[in-house]
C-alpha cells in the first residue's frame, strides 16, 4: 500500500499562509518540509480521537499568525511547507507503520524535511524505522507522560504503549531521552532499570532540577523529536486519550526544543496523540502552533 505525497491535503494546507497571504502558492517541487496527516487509530485503549488529530490541527493552523513573536520572523519567508494528503490507512498497526515508513523514506531521498501529524504513537515506530535507514547515530527525543516501553494491557505489545521499545531495536536508533514521564507499569520500570544506559529519563515531578545542558549533552548529533501532546498538563492539553495531571507547560517546553535545534540536528519530528473535543478549540490551536514553532526552530537553528 501507497500513496501520493504530491498530492495536497485537503481543503487546507497546514498554516496555509501561501495561499492567503502572499501571492505565489506553495507546490510539492518547491518545498523545503513535508507535513504528513496520518491519522492512525487502531491500538488505544481509553479515549479515542487521535484519529481525528491531523484534522483538527491543520484546521487549527489557518488561524495561526505566521509572525512569531520570539525569533520575530515570518515562518513564511523561512519555510515553504507542503501538507500530503492523508492516505486511507490499514486497519494493523504495523501495516501503517510500514506505510509510513515508505512515506517518510521518499520525503527523505528528495531532500526534504519530514513531520508527521498523528495518530496515535505508534505511528513513531514506522518514522524512526524510516530514519535509521538514512541516518546514523540517532537520538530520540521524546516529550511524553509515558515511557512507551511495554504494554502489559493489551493481547499485542506492538501498541502505541511499547513503539519506543520496538524502535531501541533498529539499526542505528543509539538511545532515547524522555521528558515529562509521570505514568509508568511495572514492564516498563524494569525496562528503563536494565537499560539506564540507553534510556534517560526525566520525570515531571523533578522538572525544577532539570538541567538544560545535561538534556543536551545526553543526546547524539541527529535526533528525531517525537511529541506525545499528553506531555503538556491536563490543565492546558485535556484533547488526548489519557490527559495527566503533573505535566508540562508551554513556557517550560520551548526552551528545550529551541536548544535542541540550536546544538543538534533535528532529522524528524512528529506530534502525536491529539484527540480533538468538539467546540473546544484551545488544545487543536496549541497543538498547531506548537508544530509550528518547532518547524521555525528546526530552520532557523543557525539563529538559535
Amino acid at each position: 500500500m501507497t500513496f501520493d505525497i504530491t498530492k495536497p491535503y485537503q481543503p487546507k494546507l497546514f498554516l496555509d499562509f501561501f495561499n492567503i497571504k502572499s501571492k505565489s502558492k506553495t507546490t510539492f517541487d518547491i518545498s523545503d518540509c513535508v507535513i504528513v496527516p496520518f491519522g492512525f487509530e487502531g491500538t488505544v485503549t481509553f479515549g479515542h480521537g487521535t484519529d481525528k488529530g491531523p484534522a483538527g490541527l491543520i484546521t487549527a493552523s489557518t488561524q495561526v499568525e505566521t509572525f512569531d513573536d520570539e525569533l520575530l520572523e515570518d515562518i513564511q519567508n523561512q519555510v515553504k511547507i507542503w501538507t500530503t494528503q492523508e492516505p486511507q490507512l490499514p486497519g494493523d498497526a504495523k501495516e501503517a507503520c510500514q506505510l509510513l515508513e515508505s512515506a517518510i523514506g521518499e520525503i527523505i531521498k528528495l531532500r526534504k524535511f519530514p513531520v508527521v501529524v498523528g495518530g496515535e504513537h505508534t505511528i513513531s515506530y514506522g518514522f524512526a524505522s524510516a530514519l535509521s535507514k538514512h541516518y546514523q547515530d540517532i537520538s530520540v527525543l521524546v516529550f511524553d507522560s509515558h515511557l512507551d516501553l511495554g504494554d502489559q494491557y493489551s493481547d499485542s505489545d506492538f501498541t502505541h504503549a511499547a513503539w519506543l521499545k520496538y524502535s531501541l531495536d533498529l539499526p542505528n536508533i543509539k538511545n532515547a531521552t524522555l521528558l515529562g514521564i509521570r505514568n509508568f507499569n511495572k514492564l516498563e520500570w524494569e525496562y528503563w532499570q536494565q537499560n539506564k544506559d540507553r534510556v534517560r529519563v526525566y520525570q515531571a515531578k523533578n522538572k525544577s532540577d532539570w538541567r538544560l545542558p545535561e538534556i543536551i549533552d545526553g543526546l547524539n548529533h541527529n535526533v528525531y523529536l517525537s511529541f506525545d501532546i499528553d506531555a503538556f498538563d491536563s490543565s492546558v492539553m485535556p484533547a488526548t486519550g489519557t490527559p495527566e495531571p503533573g505535566g508540562l507547560y508551554w513556557d517550560e517546553v520551548l526552551p528545550i526544543i529551541r536548544a535542541v535545534a540550536a546544538k543538534k540536528n533535528i532529522v524528524g519530528l512528529d506530534l502525536v496523540e491529539l484527540a480533538p473535543i468538539e467546540n473546544l478549540h484551545a488544545p487543536d490551536f496549541l497543538a498547531a502552533k506548537l508544530l509550528m514553532k518547532m518547524i521555525l526552530y528546526k530552520f532557523l537553528a543557525s539563529r538559535l
